[in-house]
């Protein structure tokens, strides 16, 4: 603290002129709001050290004008917020966002453009403030402490400026050095940097733990390569979601130089997931790690749940276990239409409030009252001046009335959709019922939907991992031709928000023309081929195209192509997958054993629009099937050797559906008629039941009654109508004015 009084002192008592001292302030204000990582700080260092100031005031005062612009920092952002955002000023900043030397300059983030706009508004006004301030200072107090023992000891006087000139030249000397130096930390650094800025960022994106354990690069080919990526996964942080061995790729230079990434060529090696980490990782911010307990309590779950239905093919699953795990439709459509009438009910109720505390009806009356007074006993002529008055109160009250006529029409269609939702609710238990009863239940005529049942969950298991991979990739290949939804919720302080315009160029972002992948998982091998992978495919103009190629232990061959098309309104992602003579050695579902199984299919389908749609074929052309414990059906299924398997996959992302159909039903129903229609009848009536039950709790309460206001409304309007203005004289030569004005 004394240094910086001093320092302070010796800067306001040297010789140097005051425009000097001011200016350093000045500059530094600017330097100070700004935030650290932006690129204009460099032109105001610059402007620092060419311009004759203080440099000592103006470094003293960044780090002053730094803790002060922390604390404003929400202001900065919603200032720059506001104007980056301004429909006016659209058409401006879409064009400095294509001009390379402005996008490197930041300008589209939130902070910096409202720190400017602070710093240019207080600029002059405080640099002649400033300029007063210390010419009082020098003239009024400075001399009186120059008289002082104690100051002259101190030293904080007669400072002899070296030039009083507007440059100092040898300060781009100066700079050029310094940039010099900092390229040659940044050269000398740049790796372990981008190392720990990629571990940070990747981080923050996927909310896990990432860990990178090398990166090398080269900036004369401007060639990268990353070793060793582990991303964890936050569900199970004992293994890796995501593991590369290397990854080695180049960028264009005159990309870069638009603050884009264009790859040529991108090289994946060792690519693998799922793989058990050497060390746990850690939660990241902060979020709980599933405990043991937790990992027992779900595997006691899936044990449960897989005895219940395992002990006895022909004991139907339990039907509170098929409510607690089946989402009804009945249910979720209920709870969603009673989140909509609380809603409205909120909203009338809140204009009816408003209808009751607001004297509109009121202030007409007065109206009309005063007009009477004031054209009592008057004649045609005098009424016939006052046509403007009388012209505008009708108006009022024919504003008035429409407006309470267009509330009521809102509010009674606002009554009649939701009577139309709950009677549309009505239908949904039976939609429920038809359904499940379709899934579990035993058909007599068709056969057993045995082969569905047993191996939906466990074909949902490997969907879903698909999915979790394709969701993870999709927000880096989405189409950015339309502006990013604006955040708008205001970020923590010290942060701010990045505001996207529209690329005119026809270069997107990111664009890898080429990319190989080398997938290992376990004792097999994949060979990926990526064509076109960019971050707009509307300005790139072309999809982006997979191919992959995999041979493995357990199979012959397997194909798969991939086709990803976001050049429309509505993405599309199609696909179709081979794999030959798949063998598995035993597959286990308690109630059903398959031995030596070898099998071919296919699967077709597209993700569009947020849901999936797919087809899959599965032949399976050997295999040896037992169920424990049951001699009837083992009898059967001996002379049973292959089947065929039909899967339909549709629905949204995050819940499809997944319905499993095979012949082998049919196969064993010729000898199960009898036992399957006894079974079926208990276990449907008592599925009917639970669902009407389910539902019936959901639905109850529900009203379309949206309170009183549409005979508020109508009292209202009655007395609107109620009002007479048909000013006219009467016989007597006096006005003729209504009675009923109350």
């Amino acid at each position: 603290m004394f240094n910086f009084i001093r320092k302070l002192f010796k800067a306001l008592n040297s010789s140097a002129k005051s425009w000097q001292l001011s200016g350093a302030i000045v500059l530094a204000m600017f330097a100070g709001f700004l935030p650290t990582s932006s690129l204009i700080l460099l032109d105001i260092l610059f402007l620092a050290l060419i311009l004759n100031i203080n440099f000592g005031l103006f470094l003293l005062f960044t780090a002053i004008f730094s803790a002060i612009g922390y604390l404003f920092d929400p202001m900065f952002d919603s200032l720059g917020y506001s104007v980056l955002t301004n429909d006016a000023l659209q058409g401006f900043f879409t064009s400095l966002y294509n001009s390379a030397l402005f996008r490197w300059s930041s300008f589209n983030y939130t902070l910096v453009t409202g720190s400017l706009i602070v710093s240019t508004i207080l600029a002059l006004p405080l640099l002649l403030i400033l300029n007063k301030v210390i010419t009082l200072y020098r003239d009024q107090i400075g001399a009186k402490l120059n008289e002082w023992r104690a100051t002259r000891w101190m030293k904080l006087f007669n400072e002899e400026a070296k030039t009083s000139s507007l440059f100092r030249w040898w300060g781009v000397g100066v700079f050029g050095a310094l940039l010099a130096g900092i390229a040659l930390v940044f050269i000398l650094l740049f790796d372990p940097l981008a190392r720990l800025a990629l571990e940070k960022s990747l981080a923050y994106s996927l909310q896990t733990q990432v860990d990178i354990k090398d990166l090398d690069s080269s900036f004369s080919d401007l060639r990268i390569k990353i070793s060793g990526i582990e991303i964890a996964d936050k569900k199970n942080l004992s293994h890796n979601l995501v593991q590369i061995g290397d990854m080695e790729f180049d960028l264009s230079f005159s990309a870069l130089l638009e603050k884009k990434a264009m790859i040529e060529m991108l090289n994946i090696d060792a690519l693998a997931f799922n793989e058990k980490r050497e060390t746990m990782a850690k939660p990241y911010d902060d979020s709980p790690a599933p405990t043991n307990e937790t990992k027992q309590a779900e595997a006691s779950d899936v044990d449960t749940h897989s005895t219940s239905q395992g002990a006895n093919p022909f004991t139907l699953p339990d039907v509170n276990a098929i409510l607690a795990k089946e989402e009804l439709k009945s249910v979720t459509e209920a709870q969603k239409l009673k989140a909509d009438i609380e809603k409205t009910k909120e909203k009338w109720s809140k204009i009816s409030d408003e209808l009751k505390n607001k004297n509109e009806i009121d202030e007409i009356k007065a109206d009309a009252k005063k007009l009477q007074q004031s054209l009592k006993g008057a004649d045609i002529t005098k009424i016939a001046s006052a046509k403007s008055d009388i012209d505008k109160l009708k108006a009022k009250i024919s504003s008035l009335k429409e407006k309470y006529a267009s509330l009521q029409k809102d509010f009674n269609a606002d009554q009649k959709r939701l009577q139309k939702q709950i009677n549309t609710l009505k239908n949904l238990p039976q939609q429920d019922i038809n359904r499940l009863k379709q899934k579990y239940s035993l058909n007599a005529s068709g056969g057993a939907n045995l082969i569905g049942t047993l191996t939906s969950d466990a074909i949902g298991e490997y969907m879903h991992m698909g999915l979790k991979y394709y969701e993870m990739l999709a927000p880096y290949i989405r189409s950015d031709a339309k502006q990013e939804e604006l955040q708008d919720a205001p970020p923590p302080r010290g942060e701010g928000r990045w505001i996207k315009y529209a690329n005119l160029s026809n270069v997107p972002d990111l664009v890898i023309k080429k990319a190989k992948i080398n997938v290992k998982l376990k004792n097999d091998v994949f060979d990926i081929d990526v064509t076109d992978l960019s971050s707009n495919q509307k300005l790139y103009k072309k999809p982006m195209i997979v191919h992959a190629d995999a041979k493995g232990v357990q199979y012959a061959h397997i194909v798969a192509d991939v086709v990803d098309d976001r050049r429309s309104e509505k993405a599309k992602t199609s696909f179709d997958i081979k794999v030959t003579k798949f063998k598995t050695a035993n597959i286990d579902m308690k109630t059903l054993s398959m031995n030596d199984i070898v099998t071919t299919s296919t699967l077709k389908g597209a993700v569009e629009d947020g849901s999936i749609h797919a087809k899959s074929k599965v032949n399976v052309s050997n295999v040896k099937l037992e169920m424990p414990s049951q001699k009837l059906i083992n009898d059967l299924l001996s002379d049973i050797s292959k089947f065929n398997v039909d899967i339909a996959i549709n629905g949204a992302l995050q819940q499809p559906s997944i319905v499993v159909k095979s012949d082998l039903d049919q196969q064993l129903s010729k000898g199960l008629n009898s036992m399957i229609a006894k079974k079926t009848a208990g276990f449907e009536k008592e599925l009917k039941a639970g669902i009407l039950k389910k539902a019936g709790a959901s639905t109850k309460g529900l009203s379309a009654d949206l309170g009183d206001v549409d005979s508020l409304l109508d009292s209202k309007q009655d007395t609107l109508s109620g009002i007479n203005t048909n000013f006219s004289p009467s016989s007597s030569g006096g006005l003729k004015l209504p009675m009923k004005l109350f």
